[in-house]
């Protein structure tokens, strides 16, 4: 297969994951071949045939929850004259509104084969590294909805113990901000602009000085990413080069020199 062709169906791969843990089985419709095997992370999961796959992906639908893909690598393993295997990994992430908190790392190998010009899914294979499911269930949904209980009484813990700051703004008024509250700081030259959940305070103090006196409250609690930018650790969703989002509408610059560094510090 030339190196176009495999460039493509590793880029059908990607798309096709990623549609797919949002509910859309439109790209896979269109390239999924007549005698597809699919083998999933679960024991029930083995079907064979277009139509045999595409009606199990429907009926699961329902019960898979809003799922973001992160960290993904895919490679071509083999090739020949006609067809390739991608294999690959990536995080997947449930989102905020699914009432579930749950990541775990899934490990895939899809068979592509090429007929007439056009690329064909003729195997796909879906693994977890760990088996979290229980009974018939899809998707670990018991232990993402404990855990979403659990890190939410975590994160309540930490705000109503996180402490205070006193900062006064340009026009000399003194605000008292709950550090816990905080999302992320942003450095204006000498001054700070403190992103908090209840809107932004121009404080008239170093970025540098504001990290020291949270450190002496929390010493965890933030992390610094950037020269110009310190992010609250709980309020991150996923890190990406070289960035990280935030409560997944805010994106703050990670600077390369720290992202290994950064990286390490989330777990992620």
């Amino acid at each position: 297969m030339k190196k176009e062709k495999i460039a493509a169906c590793i880029q059908l791969t990607d798309e096709m994951l990623t549609v797919h843990f949002r509910g859309d089985h439109r790209l896979l419709a269109e390239h999924l071949h007549e005698n597809c095997l699919w083998i999933g992370s679960n024991a029930a999961e083995y079907y064979q045939g277009k139509d045999k796959i595409l009606q199990e992906l429907e009926k699961e639908k329902t019960d898979l929850p809003q799922i973001r893909l992160s960290s993904k690598e895919f490679q071509c393993v083999t090739h020949d004259r006609n067809s390739c295997v991608i294999a690959g990994r990536y995080m997947g992430v449930t989102d905020e509104a699914s009432g579930e908190i749950y990541r775990d790392m899934q490990r895939v190998t899809f068979a592509w084969k090429e007929e007439k010009g056009f690329l064909y899914l003729a195997h796909m294979h879906v693994s977890n590294p760990l088996t979290n499911v229980e009974s018939d269930e899809i998707f670990p949904h018991g232990v993402g909805t404990f855990t979403r209980k659990y890190v939410d009484m975590l994160i309540k813990k930490e705000v109503e113990h996180s402490g205070y700051l006193t900062v006064k703004d340009r026009d000399n008024v003194i605000h008292k901000i709950q550090t816990g509250n905080i999302l992320y700081l942003e450095a204006f030259n000498v001054n700070t602009l403190v992103h908090t959940l209840e809107g932004d305070i121009f404080a008239r103090v170093s970025i540098t000085e504001l990290e020291r006196q949270i450190r002496e409250l929390q010493e965890d609690l933030f992390i610094r990413v950037h020269k110009s930018f310190c992010v609250n650790r709980f309020y991150v969703t996923s890190i990406k080069k070289f960035e990280v989002c935030l409560a997944d509408q805010y994106r703050v610059p990670v600077s390369k020199g720290k992202y290994a560094e950064v990286k390490a510090r989330l777990h992620m």
